[in-house]
Protein backbone atom coordinates (compact mmCIF):
# COMPACT_ATOMS: atom_id res chain seq x y z
CA UNK A 1 0.00 0.00 0.00
CA UNK A 2 3.05 2.49 0.81
CA UNK A 3 3.79 2.39 -3.35
CA UNK A 4 0.43 4.01 -3.85
CA UNK A 5 0.70 7.54 -4.94
CA UNK A 6 -2.69 9.17 -6.15
CA UNK A 7 -4.99 5.98 -6.86
CA UNK A 8 -6.54 2.57 -6.24
CA UNK A 9 -5.85 0.72 -2.93
CA UNK A 10 -6.54 -3.06 -3.48
CA UNK A 11 -8.23 -4.74 -0.90
CA UNK A 12 -8.63 -8.22 -2.03
CA UNK A 13 -6.97 -10.19 -4.02
CA UNK A 14 -7.30 -12.33 -7.64
CA UNK A 15 -9.89 -14.57 -8.24
CA UNK A 16 -11.18 -17.34 -10.38
CA UNK A 17 -13.75 -17.14 -13.10
CA UNK A 18 -17.20 -18.10 -12.30
CA UNK A 19 -19.54 -20.05 -14.82
CA UNK A 20 -21.58 -17.71 -17.10
CA UNK A 21 -24.65 -17.10 -17.62
CA UNK A 22 -25.38 -18.09 -21.04
CA UNK A 23 -28.04 -15.81 -23.32
CA UNK A 24 -29.65 -14.94 -27.00
CA UNK A 25 -28.58 -11.38 -27.17
CA UNK A 26 -31.13 -9.32 -29.24
CA UNK A 27 -30.54 -5.54 -28.16
CA UNK A 28 -28.06 -3.63 -26.47
CA UNK A 29 -28.54 -0.84 -23.58
CA UNK A 30 -25.82 1.93 -23.53
CA UNK A 31 -23.65 2.84 -20.95
CA UNK A 32 -22.37 6.52 -21.68
CA UNK A 33 -18.66 6.45 -19.95
CA UNK A 34 -17.76 3.26 -18.64
CA UNK A 35 -15.80 0.57 -21.10
CA UNK A 36 -16.25 -2.55 -18.57
CA UNK A 37 -19.82 -3.33 -18.41
CA UNK A 38 -22.87 -2.60 -20.14
CA UNK A 39 -26.50 -4.00 -20.07
CA UNK A 40 -28.25 -6.57 -22.68
CA UNK A 41 -31.43 -7.97 -23.16
CA UNK A 42 -32.84 -11.03 -25.23
CA UNK A 43 -35.75 -11.97 -27.14
CA UNK A 44 -37.49 -13.21 -24.30
CA UNK A 45 -36.98 -9.86 -22.23
CA UNK A 46 -34.43 -11.50 -19.89
CA UNK A 47 -31.98 -8.80 -19.00
CA UNK A 48 -28.32 -9.36 -18.16
CA UNK A 49 -25.33 -7.55 -16.45
CA UNK A 50 -22.32 -7.97 -18.60
CA UNK A 51 -18.89 -7.38 -17.60
CA UNK A 52 -17.03 -6.75 -20.75
CA UNK A 53 -13.29 -7.02 -18.83
CA UNK A 54 -13.29 -8.95 -15.63
CA UNK A 55 -9.58 -8.66 -15.21
CA UNK A 56 -6.77 -7.22 -17.45
CA UNK A 57 -6.57 -8.88 -20.34
CA UNK A 58 -9.48 -11.04 -19.89
CA UNK A 59 -10.48 -12.10 -22.98
CA UNK A 60 -14.00 -13.31 -22.47
CA UNK A 61 -16.85 -11.62 -20.81
CA UNK A 62 -18.87 -12.90 -17.69
CA UNK A 63 -22.60 -12.42 -17.90
CA UNK A 64 -25.35 -12.45 -15.39
CA UNK A 65 -28.88 -12.84 -15.70
CA UNK A 66 -30.38 -10.57 -13.49
CA UNK A 67 -32.66 -12.36 -12.25
CA UNK A 68 -33.21 -11.53 -8.12
CA UNK A 69 -31.43 -9.16 -5.58
CA UNK A 70 -29.47 -10.12 -3.02
CA UNK A 71 -30.03 -9.35 -0.06
CA UNK A 72 -26.99 -10.48 1.85
CA UNK A 73 -23.78 -9.18 0.23
CA UNK A 74 -19.92 -9.35 1.19
CA UNK A 75 -18.29 -6.25 -0.31
CA UNK A 76 -14.68 -6.88 -0.87
CA UNK A 77 -13.56 -3.11 -1.55
CA UNK A 78 -14.02 0.47 0.05
CA UNK A 79 -14.44 1.57 -3.20
CA UNK A 80 -17.83 -0.43 -3.77
CA UNK A 81 -18.96 0.86 -0.37
CA UNK A 82 -19.90 4.63 -0.89
CA UNK A 83 -22.16 3.19 -4.08
CA UNK A 84 -24.41 1.54 -1.49
CA UNK A 85 -24.48 4.24 0.73
CA UNK A 86 -25.31 6.37 -2.34
CA UNK A 87 -27.93 3.91 -2.98
CA UNK A 88 -29.05 3.65 0.62
CA UNK A 89 -28.79 0.01 0.80
CA UNK A 90 -26.17 0.33 3.06
CA UNK A 91 -27.96 -2.93 5.39
CA UNK A 92 -27.43 -4.96 2.38
CA UNK A 93 -23.56 -5.09 3.26
CA UNK A 94 -22.99 -7.94 5.88
CA UNK A 95 -19.67 -8.75 5.99
CA UNK A 96 -16.10 -7.41 4.61
CA UNK A 97 -12.70 -8.42 4.92
CA UNK A 98 -10.20 -6.10 7.25
CA UNK A 99 -12.92 -3.46 8.47
CA UNK A 100 -9.76 -1.46 9.71
CA UNK A 101 -9.68 0.15 6.15
CA UNK A 102 -13.31 1.85 6.21
CA UNK A 103 -13.89 5.47 6.91
CA UNK A 104 -17.61 5.28 6.23
CA UNK A 105 -19.32 6.32 9.52
CA UNK A 106 -22.41 4.86 8.32
CA UNK A 107 -20.44 0.74 7.99
CA UNK A 108 -18.06 1.91 11.29
CA UNK A 109 -21.69 2.32 12.99
CA UNK A 110 -22.84 -1.30 11.73
CA UNK A 111 -19.81 -2.87 12.47
CA UNK A 112 -20.19 -1.45 16.11
CA UNK A 113 -23.75 -2.52 16.13
CA UNK A 114 -22.92 -5.83 15.48
CA UNK A 115 -24.25 -6.07 11.62
CA UNK A 116 -21.01 -5.96 9.93
CA UNK A 117 -19.13 -8.72 10.17
CA UNK A 118 -14.84 -8.61 9.65
CA UNK A 119 -14.39 -11.55 7.75
CA UNK A 120 -10.26 -11.47 8.49
CA UNK A 121 -7.55 -10.03 6.44
CA UNK A 122 -7.77 -8.81 2.86
CA UNK A 123 -6.80 -11.33 0.26
CA UNK A 124 -7.45 -14.51 2.43
CA UNK A 125 -11.11 -14.09 4.43
CA UNK A 126 -12.17 -16.46 6.60
CA UNK A 127 -14.48 -18.69 4.94
CA UNK A 128 -16.22 -20.30 8.51
CA UNK A 129 -16.61 -16.38 9.43
CA UNK A 130 -18.38 -15.92 5.87
CA UNK A 131 -20.49 -19.27 5.15
CA UNK A 132 -21.45 -18.44 8.95
CA UNK A 133 -23.03 -15.01 7.94
CA UNK A 134 -24.87 -16.43 5.03
CA UNK A 135 -24.01 -14.26 2.00
CA UNK A 136 -26.24 -14.50 -1.06
CA UNK A 137 -23.16 -12.76 -3.07
CA UNK A 138 -20.13 -11.82 -3.10
CA UNK A 139 -18.88 -8.38 -4.94
CA UNK A 140 -15.05 -9.19 -5.47
CA UNK A 141 -12.39 -8.62 -8.13
CA UNK A 142 -9.43 -10.06 -9.61
CA UNK A 143 -5.93 -8.44 -10.92
CA UNK A 144 -5.75 -11.04 -12.85
CA UNK A 145 -3.81 -14.24 -10.88
CA UNK A 146 -5.84 -17.42 -8.52
CA UNK A 147 -7.96 -17.21 -5.54
CA UNK A 148 -8.83 -20.37 -3.30
CA UNK A 149 -10.67 -18.57 -1.05
CA UNK A 150 -13.06 -17.53 -4.39
CA UNK A 151 -13.31 -20.76 -5.68
CA UNK A 152 -14.23 -22.31 -2.69
CA UNK A 153 -17.48 -19.73 -2.22
CA UNK A 154 -18.13 -20.59 -5.49
CA UNK A 155 -18.42 -24.00 -4.92
CA UNK A 156 -20.25 -23.00 -1.69
CA UNK A 157 -22.89 -22.14 -4.08
CA UNK A 158 -22.94 -18.56 -3.36
CA UNK A 159 -22.53 -16.16 -6.31
CA UNK A 160 -19.50 -13.56 -7.12
CA UNK A 161 -19.92 -10.92 -9.19
CA UNK A 162 -17.00 -9.77 -10.72
CA UNK A 163 -16.51 -5.69 -10.26
CA UNK A 164 -13.65 -4.40 -12.63
CA UNK A 165 -14.24 -0.78 -12.21
CA UNK A 166 -10.12 -0.10 -11.50
CA UNK A 167 -9.83 -1.25 -15.11
CA UNK A 168 -11.47 2.26 -16.12
CA UNK A 169 -9.50 5.19 -17.23
CA UNK A 170 -11.68 8.16 -16.68
CA UNK A 171 -13.32 9.52 -14.10
CA UNK A 172 -16.20 9.34 -14.69
CA UNK A 173 -16.08 5.94 -16.35
CA UNK A 174 -15.34 4.71 -13.04
CA UNK A 175 -18.13 6.95 -11.22
CA UNK A 176 -20.34 4.97 -13.89
CA UNK A 177 -20.37 2.05 -11.92
CA UNK A 178 -22.97 2.83 -9.90
CA UNK A 179 -25.24 1.35 -12.37
CA UNK A 180 -23.66 -1.87 -11.61
CA UNK A 181 -24.66 -1.78 -8.13
CA UNK A 182 -28.22 -0.42 -9.09
CA UNK A 183 -28.53 -3.47 -11.49
CA UNK A 184 -27.87 -5.75 -8.70
CA UNK A 185 -30.00 -4.40 -5.77
CA UNK A 186 -33.02 -3.25 -8.13
CA UNK A 187 -32.63 0.11 -7.75
CA UNK A 188 -30.86 0.94 -11.51
CA UNK A 189 -33.41 4.44 -11.78
CA UNK A 190 -32.16 5.60 -8.42
CA UNK A 191 -28.59 4.77 -9.67
CA UNK A 192 -29.05 6.47 -13.29
CA UNK A 193 -30.46 9.56 -11.49
CA UNK A 194 -27.19 10.46 -9.31
CA UNK A 195 -24.96 9.35 -11.90
CA UNK A 196 -26.45 11.94 -14.17
CA UNK A 197 -25.91 14.20 -11.62
CA UNK A 198 -22.93 13.58 -10.89
CA UNK A 199 -22.12 13.56 -14.77
CA UNK A 200 -23.23 16.76 -15.62
CA UNK A 201 -21.85 18.33 -12.63
CA UNK A 202 -18.47 17.06 -13.65
CA UNK A 203 -19.14 18.28 -16.76
CA UNK A 204 -19.60 21.79 -16.03
CA UNK A 205 -16.51 22.13 -13.45
CA UNK A 206 -14.34 20.81 -16.71
CA UNK A 207 -15.98 23.45 -18.60
CA UNK A 208 -15.08 25.69 -16.85
CA UNK A 209 -11.91 25.00 -15.61
CA UNK A 210 -11.05 24.32 -19.57
CA UNK A 211 -11.72 28.24 -20.17
CA UNK A 212 -8.62 29.34 -18.00
CA UNK A 213 -5.95 30.83 -20.25
CA UNK A 214 -3.28 30.04 -17.89
CA UNK A 215 -2.52 26.00 -16.53
CA UNK A 216 0.09 25.55 -14.00
CA UNK A 217 2.30 22.99 -13.83
CA UNK A 218 2.17 20.24 -11.56
CA UNK A 219 4.45 17.81 -10.21
CA UNK A 220 2.69 14.03 -8.34
CA UNK A 221 3.90 11.46 -6.34
CA UNK A 222 7.11 10.75 -3.77
CA UNK A 223 9.97 8.40 -3.88
CA UNK A 224 10.10 5.23 -1.89
CA UNK A 225 13.27 3.60 -2.10
CA UNK A 226 15.18 4.76 -5.03
CA UNK A 227 11.82 4.94 -6.71
CA UNK A 228 9.82 7.90 -7.60
CA UNK A 229 5.80 6.62 -7.88
CA UNK A 230 3.99 9.18 -9.96
CA UNK A 231 0.92 8.46 -12.48
CA UNK A 232 0.93 8.10 -15.94
CA UNK A 233 -0.13 10.56 -18.75
CA UNK A 234 -2.78 8.69 -19.07
CA UNK A 235 -3.65 7.91 -15.79
CA UNK A 236 -6.83 8.59 -13.61
CA UNK A 237 -5.21 11.09 -12.00
CA UNK A 238 -3.57 12.33 -15.05
CA UNK A 239 -6.81 13.13 -16.21
CA UNK A 240 -8.04 15.17 -13.08
CA UNK A 241 -5.25 17.74 -13.46
CA UNK A 242 -5.95 18.18 -16.95
CA UNK A 243 -9.91 18.54 -16.19
CA UNK A 244 -9.04 20.92 -13.31
CA UNK A 245 -7.01 23.35 -15.95
CA UNK A 246 -3.65 22.22 -14.69
CA UNK A 247 -0.90 21.23 -16.91
CA UNK A 248 0.42 17.84 -15.37
CA UNK A 249 4.58 17.66 -16.78
CA UNK A 250 3.97 13.66 -17.63
CA UNK A 251 0.75 14.56 -19.34
CA UNK A 252 2.31 13.66 -22.96
CA UNK A 253 3.01 10.44 -21.46
CA UNK A 254 0.97 7.54 -22.83
CA UNK A 255 0.94 5.56 -19.37
CA UNK A 256 -2.30 4.44 -18.05
CA UNK A 257 -0.83 3.26 -14.52
CA UNK A 258 2.36 4.26 -13.02
CA UNK A 259 5.52 5.51 -13.94
CA UNK A 260 8.61 4.21 -11.92
CA UNK A 261 11.31 7.05 -12.06
CA UNK A 262 14.88 8.15 -10.72
CA UNK A 263 14.42 10.68 -8.30
CA UNK A 264 16.54 12.88 -10.53
CA UNK A 265 14.70 11.97 -13.37
CA UNK A 266 11.37 13.89 -11.92
CA UNK A 267 13.97 16.28 -10.37
CA UNK A 268 15.28 17.45 -13.58
CA UNK A 269 11.58 17.84 -15.39
CA UNK A 270 9.51 18.61 -11.90
CA UNK A 271 12.08 21.28 -9.75
CA UNK A 272 10.08 24.22 -11.35
CA UNK A 273 6.60 22.95 -10.84
CA UNK A 274 4.18 25.70 -9.38
CA UNK A 275 1.92 22.52 -7.42
CA UNK A 276 3.28 19.57 -5.77
CA UNK A 277 -0.29 17.01 -5.70
CA UNK A 278 -0.60 13.97 -4.29
CA UNK A 279 2.41 12.83 -1.22
CA UNK A 280 0.88 9.66 -0.69
CA UNK A 281 1.15 8.67 3.43
CA UNK A 282 3.03 12.14 3.86
CA UNK A 283 0.94 13.97 5.72
CA UNK A 284 2.95 16.92 6.31
CA UNK A 285 5.83 18.70 5.17
CA UNK A 286 8.14 17.95 7.99
CA UNK A 287 7.27 14.19 7.16
CA UNK A 288 8.44 15.01 3.39
CA UNK A 289 11.64 16.85 4.68
CA UNK A 290 12.49 13.93 7.14
CA UNK A 291 11.89 11.42 4.52
CA UNK A 292 14.45 12.61 1.89
CA UNK A 293 15.92 16.35 2.25
CA UNK A 294 15.79 16.74 -1.26
CA UNK A 295 11.79 17.43 -1.48
CA UNK A 296 13.01 20.58 0.21
CA UNK A 297 15.07 22.09 -3.25
CA UNK A 298 11.85 21.92 -5.35
CA UNK A 299 10.19 25.03 -6.12
CA UNK A 300 6.44 23.71 -5.00
CA UNK A 301 7.89 23.05 -1.31
CA UNK A 302 9.70 26.45 -1.06
CA UNK A 303 6.78 28.23 -1.77
CA UNK A 304 4.54 25.66 0.66
CA UNK A 305 2.03 24.86 -2.45
CA UNK A 306 2.18 21.37 -1.51
CA UNK A 307 -1.39 18.86 -1.45
CA UNK A 308 -2.61 15.46 -0.54
CA UNK A 309 -5.65 13.87 -0.43
CA UNK A 310 -5.90 13.80 3.58
CA UNK A 311 -8.39 15.81 4.74
CA UNK A 312 -10.75 12.95 5.49
CA UNK A 313 -9.01 10.32 7.48
CA UNK A 314 -10.49 7.51 9.19
CA UNK A 315 -10.51 6.40 12.99
CA UNK A 316 -8.49 3.73 11.86
CA UNK A 317 -6.50 5.58 9.40
CA UNK A 318 -7.99 4.86 6.05
CA UNK A 319 -8.11 7.46 3.61
CA UNK A 320 -11.52 8.39 2.63
CA UNK A 321 -10.14 9.73 -0.40
CA UNK A 322 -9.64 6.20 -1.78
CA UNK A 323 -13.06 4.96 -0.53
CA UNK A 324 -15.36 7.92 -1.62
CA UNK A 325 -13.40 9.90 -4.19
CA UNK A 326 -13.92 6.95 -6.86
CA UNK A 327 -17.64 8.07 -6.66
CA UNK A 328 -17.55 11.21 -6.77
CA UNK A 329 -15.18 12.92 -9.44
CA UNK A 330 -17.32 15.91 -8.95
CA UNK A 331 -16.05 16.61 -5.36
CA UNK A 332 -12.26 15.55 -6.66
CA UNK A 333 -12.48 17.70 -9.49
CA UNK A 334 -14.09 20.60 -7.45
CA UNK A 335 -11.14 20.13 -4.80
CA UNK A 336 -7.85 20.52 -7.51
CA UNK A 337 -10.19 23.29 -9.26
CA UNK A 338 -9.72 25.11 -5.92
CA UNK A 339 -6.31 24.09 -5.28
CA UNK A 340 -5.12 25.29 -8.99
CA UNK A 341 -7.59 28.37 -9.77
CA UNK A 342 -9.42 29.62 -6.21
CA UNK A 343 -11.20 32.43 -8.23
CA UNK A 344 -13.64 30.04 -10.06
CA UNK A 345 -14.70 28.33 -7.15
CA UNK A 346 -15.03 31.27 -4.46
CA UNK A 347 -17.42 29.85 -2.13
CA UNK A 348 -16.17 26.16 -2.42
CA UNK A 349 -14.67 24.46 0.92
CA UNK A 350 -12.20 21.23 -0.39
CA UNK A 351 -13.63 17.67 0.64
CA UNK A 352 -10.40 15.54 0.10
CA UNK A 353 -7.10 17.96 -0.29
CA UNK A 354 -5.49 20.04 1.26
CA UNK A 355 -2.84 21.99 2.12
CA UNK A 356 0.16 20.29 4.19
CA UNK A 357 2.18 22.87 4.78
Amino acid sequence: MNKIVFGLIILFGACSAPKQEESAVSSSEAVQYAKGFHFESDQEGNRYLVIDEPWPNATEPIRYLLDGVPRRIVCTSTSHLPFFEMLGSEESVVGFPNLNYISSEAFIDRANEGLLTDLGPDGNMNMELLLGINPDAVVAFDMGGESKTLTKIQEAGIKVYYNSDFLEQSPLGRAEWIKFFGALLNKEEKADSIFTEIANEYNRLKELAGAVEIKPSILSGVVYGDTWFLPGGNNWAATFFSNAGGQYLWDSDTTSGWLELSFEAVYEKGNEAEYWIGTSTLNSMDEMKGQDERYTTFNAFEKGEVYNYNKKIGPNGGYDFFESGYSRPDLVLSDLIKILHPELLPHYETVYFQNIK
